[in-house]
């Protein structure tokens, strides 16, 4: 006695609030400038260089997975020079 159009339009708006759910979970859990440790809201400097750059570089890869003509522009050299970036093929 249902509509079997609604089917298709629950899978996927669950699909959607599974991939929501996910990526802001990621973000706060992972992200350097979200504190949940008290101690590291309670310092005026919470930041740390290495979390950073880990942040930075893990978004760097992500970015150069397939080759394409924005992420091999030579504008990018600079990012490519970096330390944390050196694993990344060009």
């Amino acid at each position: 006695t249902t509509d079997s159009g609604t089917f298709p339009v629950v899978i996927i708006c669950s699909f959607a609030a599974v991939a929501a759910g996910a990526s802001a979970s990621r973000y706060l859990l992972h992200n350097p400038d979200v504190c949940f440790d008290k101690s590291k809201r309670n310092s005026s400097m919470p930041y740390q260089s290495e979390d950073g750059t880990d942040w930075r570089a893990r978004r760097f890869r992500f970015a150069n997975i397939h080759r394409n003509a924005i992420n091999q522009s030579r504008q990018f050299d600079p990012a490519f020079a970096k330390d944390e970036n050196k694993s990344v093929a060009r």
